[in-house]
């Protein structure tokens, strides 16, 4: 999982939802994952519906890598696959238009369980997210700086 950091994925305009990660000592490995609504800033860090935050904690913005390989058993994407199953069966059949299948919620209930390990593969990057309309500005201007430092070309594609 790409590991960013709290403070880099928080927006100026309101609350969001992140993936909270605990780490194993080393921060090396992912031991839990929750879904953690309403996120906001706060002048000495961050918090959700009152309860403060480390601004320093790794969460999941939903970029994971699974193995592909044989020998992977059971292979994740098959687990992943019944989970949704079930999840069909319960949740959408108990709240059709809020059931919402989130990966940080299986993967963290499988991390609890003890049935996989997760490495985290962490990232300084500040996210760039447009959740509120009031966003839009900043992120345009976020990538313009990123041209102009020539970390992004104006065409994206041009040596492809």
């Amino acid at each position: 999982m790409a590991g960013f950091i709290l403070k880099n994925t928080l927006s100026d305009n309101g609350g969001v939802t992140r993936g909270v990660c605990k780490v194993a000592e080393g921060h090396t490995h992912i031991t839990d994952v929750v879904e953690t609504s309403n996120i906001v800033k706060t002048e000495d860090g961050a918090e959700a519906d009152g309860r403060k935050l480390d601004p320093e904690s790794y969460v999941s913005m939903n970029f994971w890598g699974f193995p592909a390989k044989e020998g992977c058993d059971p292979a994740y994407l098959d687990v992943l696959e019944q989970g949704f199953r079930e999840f069909f069966e319960n949740d959408v059949k108990a709240n059709p238009l809020k059931a919402e299948y989130l990966l940080p919620t299986h993967i963290g209930g499988l991390l609890r369980d003890g049935k996989y390990t997760v490495k985290v593969l962490e990232t300084k990057d500040k996210w760039f997210g447009v959740t509120y309309k009031e966003d839009k500005e900043a992120v345009v201007q976020s990538f313009k700086k990123l041209i102009e430092d020539g970390v992004y070309r104006e065409e994206l594609y041009s040596d492809l």
